[in-house]
């Protein structure tokens, strides 16, 4: 059989951790073979502030994952968001080699080792470099320069910065569990690819993805990152804001999904809730249209943060296909309505569905797994992760049907465990019954309910069997009167010894 290679992606938010596990099949797409969600203290705006809290969070949805596919982990693909993710841009220029023969391709790498020379700050990582565009005798943009005439070749890259405490701290989380963090991708990178079409990457698409406590904002245009930024404010302002109402913590969240509402107006104006408090008498009623009214208020603050970052990114004018929406709080209802009216722009919330299986795709229904998808796409485009899968007579361990022979075995304890003991016993001290045994053991493939009763119905036999090796007990003092008697009886007392020889082995195999 065939041995997968396997991706495991780790997704650290700052309400739940999302562990992936999936695997390229024949025609390339992805399989997602297991998805576990489990909720993470320790995080702020997508910081680790407690490492053990995290780690006991991460180690929860690793543990369920291995369970459920039979792996070890050992490596595994992560991703980071905050506000200490950024990007900048970087123009250079090299001349070209043979101006009269066009750029060739050595132009365009010698341009590409200009920008790998690049440093980054001190206290700053390079997470991504990301071409923006050609330029040749600084004339119009050109998506392929090899080939164009011209003297000099230019460039802008994007590149994206991490500070490195916060990818240490994540790295360090990791490690606690035995888990090598094989790469480390910025979220607003990833999670696109798990949810636009190709034709929005060239049209021009704003990616915004809702998570607990940040917002990722990514523009696309022209099929190439333009512009990521990240706002530390995401679903939990909006349940510190719902707290204010006398709202249990425990009953925040799901108060917010079933009966909230993004946009005020859209809410009805005379249904109430009731939320139970510690006792009958701490139950309140709450207006639905109120709640809605808390909910817009934050949420009307987290879309014009984004209509700004997207003016602040200088495409705003040529996304054709509107604003994307997805992460957990992309569930809330009526919150495309309220980022069409803030943005004036063409809204849709996207679940994880590109480049995945027709199957995958059911197993991660959820805009909550988005950004876990995206990471599993890239790390998969990467190299396989290192996964050590247990061995098949541990994993079938709970099903105990391994062998016919096994199982019928198994069965006979159970069935008539006195009767077990003299089929053992009988065979050595008496010869005649040796030749039923190997006939009743290749035969169990046909009839294994039948041999296990076959075992059972046979109480007389056992009853008389004690009696039996009694009699056979006696008669080793008569063998030397035997021998005494001539050829004869040393012939047959051999040929009893080379009986009980093969009935030795049979005996095993019961």
């Amino acid at each position: 059989m065939e041995r997968k290679s396997y991706t495991v992606a780790v997704d650290l938010g700052t309400s739940n951790v999302v562990v992936t596990v999936g695997s390229r099949n024949a025609e390339g797409a992805l399989d997602v073979e297991c998805v576990v969600s489990k909720p993470v203290e320790g995080v702020r705006a997508g910081k680790i502030e407690n490492i053990e809290l995290v780690s006991n969070a991460i180690r929860e949805a690793v543990s369920e994952v291995e369970a459920r596919l039979g792996l070890r982990i050992s490596e595994a693909y992560a991703g980071l968001s905050g506000d200490f993710v950024r990007c900048a841009r970087h123009t250079d220029h090299v001349f070209v080699l043979d101006p009269q023969n066009g750029v060739c391709q050595r132009d365009v790498e010698a341009l590409f080792d200009r920008m790998r020379n690049v440093q980054a700050p001190d206290d700053e990582t390079i997470m991504e470099r990301v071409p923006q565009n050609y330029v040749v005798d600084d004339n119009q943009e050109v998506k392929n320069p090899v080939g164009s005439f011209g003297r000099k070749l230019s460039s802008t890259f994007n590149f994206i910065l991490c500070l490195k405490t916060p990818m240490q701290r994540l790295d360090m989380a990791l490690k606690r569990l035995g888990i090598r963090m094989a790469g480390v991708f910025s979220n607003a990178l990833v999670t696109p690819e798990a949810v636009l079409t190709p034709e929005e990457k060239e049209e021009g698409v704003a990616v915004v993805d809702v998570g607990g406590g940040v917002t990722d904002v990514t523009v696309y245009y022209h099929n190439v990152v333009r512009y990521i930024a990240c706002i530390p404010m995401g679903a939990t302002a909006i349940n510190r804001d719902i707290r204010t109402m006398g709202v249990p913590e425990r009953l925040v969240e799901s108060l917010k999904l079933r009966y909230g509402s993004v946009v005020a107006e859209l809410a009805p104006e005379d249904k109430l809730v009731r939320v139970n408090g510690r006792t009958a008498r701490d139950a309140k009623d709450i207006l639905l249209r109120n709640l809605a009214t808390v909910i817009e208020a934050r949420a009307t603050d987290i879309a014009e943060f984004v209509a700004q970052e997207i003016k602040d990114s200088g495409y705003a004018d040529r996304l054709a296909c509107g604003i994307v929406l997805t992460g957990g709080s992309a569930r809330l209802k009526d919150l495309d309505e309220l980022f069409r009216r803030v943005t004036r722009m063409d809204v849709r919330v996207a679940l994880p569905e590109a480049g995945i299986t027709a199957e995958s795709k059911e197993h991660v229904a959820d805009p909550a797994f988005s950004t876990a998808v995206g990471i599993l796409l890239k790390g998969s485009q990467t190299g396989a992760c290192a996964v050590v899968e247990m061995p098949a007579s541990y994993r079938t361990a709970p099903q105990p049907q391994p062998q016919p022979a096994a199982s019928s075995e198994a069965a006979a304890p159970r069935t008539e465990p006195s009767a077990r003991q003299p089929l053992r016993t009988m065979p050595r001290p008496q010869p005649a019954p040796q030749p039923q045994v190997p006939h009743a053991e290749p035969h169990p493939y046909h009839a294994p309910q039948s041999a296990s009763h076959s075992v059972a119905a046979e109480p007389a036999p056992a009853e008389t069997a004690p009696q039996q090796p009694r009699h056979d007990e006696e008669e080793p003092q008569q063998e030397p009167r035997r021998r005494r008697g001539g050829l004869g009886s040393l012939l047959q007392g051999a040929l009893k010894k080379i009986n009980e020889s093969f009935g030795g082995p049979e005996d095993e195999d019961i």
